[in-house]
Order: C-alpha cells, then sequence, then structure tokens
C-alpha cells in the first residue's frame, strides 16, 4: 500500500479565529456577534461558540455560563443513554459520542440527537424501553418502511430540554437500519462497516440526502480525518463506494478544503479516490429499475387506503405513524402488529360496494394509524380511534 495514503495529519486547532472564518465574520468583530450569527445557522452552534470561547478565556457572565452548563449536561445525557443502549447485543451509536470524543479537550461538539441503530425489530423496542424509562417523553414518531421484503421501522422519542425556552428538545432516533437513502435513487443499507471511524463518516454524507452540509459538518470531518486511528485513505474511499456514498463524501471533502483553514486537514490522496469513484456512482443512480412488476412510487393512488400502505412499502417508500394511544408495556422479544379497519365510507359513489380502509400499527409503546401524508381524513382518524379501543379490525 502506498504510504502517502497512511499519512497522518495533525489535529485540528478549533479556535475563535477558525470558528470567524468558517462562518464569514470578520476578526474585529467581538464575540458575542460570533454567537449571534452561529445562532443563525444550522447545526446547533452555540454551545461549540461558548466552549470555545471559554477555553480561550473570554470573559463571560452567569447567563452564557449557564448555558454552557445545560449544554454539557445535554451531552452527558446523550453519553449515558449511549453507554446503556449499547449494552443491547449488537446496537450501535452513530456519530454523537464518538465524534465528540475526537474533538480537542474542554471543546463541546453540540448534539441534537442521538442516533442508534439496531440489528432487528426486537432490539428497537428493548432499546425504546430503556429510553422510555430513563427519559420523561412526552412525543413519539415513528416511520415504517419495506425494503427487500423486510419491514424496517424509525422511532424517534422526544422531551423537552432543561429549559425549553431556550434549548431544542432532546430527541433518540433509534432505527433497524444504519442509512436510510434516497428513494428511487439510493436504496436502504441497513448495516454498518465493522470500524466506528468508517461508520460514522458515512453517516455524515448521509447527512447529504436531507439538508445542505453545515459548519458541524466539515468541523466533525475534520477532525475525523486527523485521528491517529484513521484508517488508510483507500479505504475510507472503498467503504463509501460500497455502501453508494462516494458523492457526498466528496462534496464534504471539498467544502471542508474550501475554508483555508481546514484545507489541510483533508488529504488529496482522498479526495482524488472520491473523484475517480463517484461518477459510476452517479451512472449507478441514473440507471432506471428493471422490476416491472415493482410499484411505481410515483402513480397517483387514493389516499390513506390499505393498498397505498401496502404499495408505498413494497416500494420501500416511508409510511409514517400518527399518535393516537401512548400505552408502554415494551418487554424483551416483542414487535408491532399491523391492524386494518374500514372508515365505513365509500372509495367512490360509482361503486359502493368498496369502503375506505386504513390501518393501525400497534406496538409495545402505543398504537398509531398509518398515513401516507401530512394531511389525514378527520373520518379516518376517528374510524382509526373507535377501532382502537374496540381492538378488532
Amino acid at each position: 500500500m502506498d504510504p502517502q495514503l497512511t499519512t497522518r495529519r495533525e489535529p485540528v486547532e478549533i479556535t475563535l479565529d477558525l470558528l470567524y472564518e468558517l462562518l464569514g465574520i470578520e476578526r474585529h468583530w467581538e464575540p458575542i456577534v460570533l454567537l449571534r450569527n452561529a445562532r443563525a445557522v444550522r447545526g446547533h452552534l452555540p454551545p461549540l461558540v461558548l466552549s470555545v470561547a471559554q477555553r480561550s478565556g473570554v470573559a463571560m457572565g452567569p447567563g452564557s455560563l449557564a448555558e454552557l452548563d445545560r449544554m454539557r449536561r445535554r451531552a452527558a445525557t446523550y453519553e449515558a443513554l449511549a453507554d446503556e443502549l449499547t449494552l443491547i447485543p449488537g446496537t450501535r451509536v452513530l456519530k454523537g459520542p464518538s465524534l465528540a470524543a475526537r474533538y480537542p479537550e474542554g471543546v463541546l461538539r453540540p448534539l441534537g440527537d442521538l442516533d442508534v441503530v439496531v440489528p432487528d425489530e426486537a432490539r428497537l423496542w428493548q432499546a425504546a424501553a430503556r429510553v422510555y424509562a430513563a427519559q420523561p417523553v412526552d412525543g413519539i414518531d415513528i416511520t415504517v418502511l419495506g425494503d427487500a421484503g423486510r419491514r424496517h421501522i424509525a422511532l424517534a422519542l422526544r422531551w423537552p430540554s432543561e429549559d425549553p425556552m431556550l434549548d431544542p428538545e432532546l430527541k433518540v432516533e433509534i432505527s433497524t437500519f444504519a442509512y436510510p437513502g434516497q428513494p428511487g435513487t439510493v436504496p436502504l443499507r441497513a448495516a454498518t462497516p465493522a470500524e466506528q471511524v468508517h461508520a460514522d463518516l458515512l453517516a455524515l454524507a448521509e447527512e447529504r440526502f436531507q439538508r445542505p452540509f453545515t459548519v458541524k459538518d466539515m468541523l466533525d470531518l475534520a477532525v475525523v480525518l486527523t485521528s491517529p486511528d484513521l484508517p488508510s485513505h483507500a479505504e475510507i474511499a472503498r467503504t463509501a463506494d460500497d455502501f453508494r456514498l462516494a458523492p457526498e463524501l466528496l462534496e464534504l471533502c471539498e467544502a471542508a478544503t474550501g475554508n483555508k483553514s481546514l484545507a489541510p486537514a483533508v488529504p488529496e490522496e482522498l479526495t482524488r479516490a472520491l473523484r475517480a469513484l463517484a461518477p459510476a456512482e452517479h451512472d449507478r443512480r441514473s440507471t432506471p429499475t428493471t422490476d416491472t412488476d415493482a410499484p411505481d412510487p410515483s402513480a397517483p393512488a387514493a389516499p390513506h387506503t390499505v393498498g397505498t400502505v401496502r404499495d408505498r412499502l413494497a416500494a420501500g417508500q416511508p409510511v409514517h405513524g400518527m399518535l393516537l394511544e401512548l400505552a408502554p408495556t415494551a418487554g424483551p422479544g416483542t414487535e408491532a402488529t399491523t391492524e386494518d379497519f374500514s372508515t365505513g365510507t365509500q372509495k367512490s359513489s360509482t361503486d359502493p360496494s368498496h369502503t375506505t380502509t386504513g390501518t393501525l400499527l400497534r406496538t409495545p409503546l402505543g398504537v398509531f394509524l398509518l398515513v401516507d401524508g401530512e394531511i389525514v381524513d378527520p373520518a379516518l382518524h376517528e374510524a382509526a380511534r373507535t377501532a382502537l379501543h374496540k381492538g378488532t379490525s
């Protein structure tokens, strides 16, 4: 192997000067301007700015110190949950605490939520039960998708922050897959690479399917690429290609190198390897599917019917759950069950023999109405509540 591919780089120094540069603020402005700008961009950057300011000896009053203390307690909550959940066999936490551990001592990496991957549905509910028992969960979101005949579930458990007027809520996202992909372009990938550093880098790249890259993403990349345990650049590029993420990781590398102070952290050997691999991945994405029996996810369908839900799942499209009743009864090995019900209303005035139907998802944490859109017919919701209390389809 080319020894250049394993050359280590100096660790990234996360300083106020670097943050001024990344946020595009002239250095003569006071740190309060830096903090105000950090609040206006994505990525939960204020805790990072405050911790770097404290580390740099900037004068801080009780308000800013209290905010930083809250954010450190928030990070500690996530770290404790990560330690607890990874006791469940096969469970892995992506990004979050493992990336935070790579930051310089005293610098607080912002943590919006905690991403947890489990190998199967039974362990998803086991993990969810542990979070529910440990935290004041007051909101649950669920998404169900189908992939190659297997049902996958993504679950988000939410609860208020220590100061809900100032800080975002806390959230743990648990799923039976690592990388959801992009419908019709990049398939869901359930597994993760063996090495945590690979898994974290791919999770960073995967974010591009949801939003543009942020300053925090670029900092995360830089601290990983300058870590002493970094695999070879060839291995990183090959893993990104195996997981269909070479173009996204390349874009993130190029975004980081667009900043003078971060550019030295990104090896040219890595970007060169990713540039060589990205065109083939773009070609794969532009090739239409040859499975003529697969449902067309773009085809119009009657809203909120069993057929629509089943078709979306068969096509790998997400179906969301509207919480009807929170009733935690989680136990090891428990799985969710689906239950169809009738609304009693006709699908069509010309076909009175067919009535609109819906689907309940009964889980160890509660019962959800499965829907395929943001707007739910009130009649469907009312029929779902009736079916819920009857306990019959």
